[in-house]
């Protein structure tokens, strides 16, 4: 599955957004809903290859087949979902959505899941430009507005 999705990436000059999700993750579905949404999938199809990972599940079935080894391999922490990570065509991780937090002596991370708050949009938007460096400012307008709009509905 992933491996097809970085040929197809490498041969559209794309990259590779994998999503690990869930059907019990509320916030997962936020951003299934976002990702769906009319006025943004073609920003995000213009720009990426998309791969949804059924990670955690309650019936197991459903796992997608090396969910938990995949997320392993992008991120060495128990982190939560959803998890979005941007690969390159090669499959490089290029930036997930673990965002650094600086401050008060020590350095901590923390997954954005959804991004429902600025300081989360700000890391999302950043993880865009570092993923899409063709993302035109109307698409990133796009984005924000639609955020903005929405705020975890």
């Amino acid at each position: 599955m992933l491996t097809h999705a970085e040929a197809t990436a490498k041969r559209q000059h794309k990259n590779v957004m994998l999503v690990f999700t869930a059907s019990w993750c509320g916030p997962c579905h936020l951003l299934q809903n976002f990702l769906a949404d009319p006025a943004i999938r073609p920003i995000f199809d213009r720009h990426f290859v998309k791969v949804t990972v059924f990670h955690a599940e309650h019936v197991r079935r459903r796992d997608t087949p090396g969910a938990d080894q995949m997320l392993d391999s992008l991120q060495d922490t128990d982190t939560s979902i959803p998890f979005i990570a941007m690969l390159g065509g090669n499959g490089k991780l290029i930036v997930d959505s673990v965002r650094p937090v600086y401050g008060r002596g020590r350095d901590i991370e923390y997954n954005i899941g959804f991004p429902y708050d600025p300081n989360s949009q700000v890391w999302f938007l950043e993880m865009l430009r570092r993923g899409a460096p063709s993302l035109t400012s109307s698409e990133t307008q796009t984005i924000r507005k639609w955020l903005f709009q929405h705020k975890g509905n």
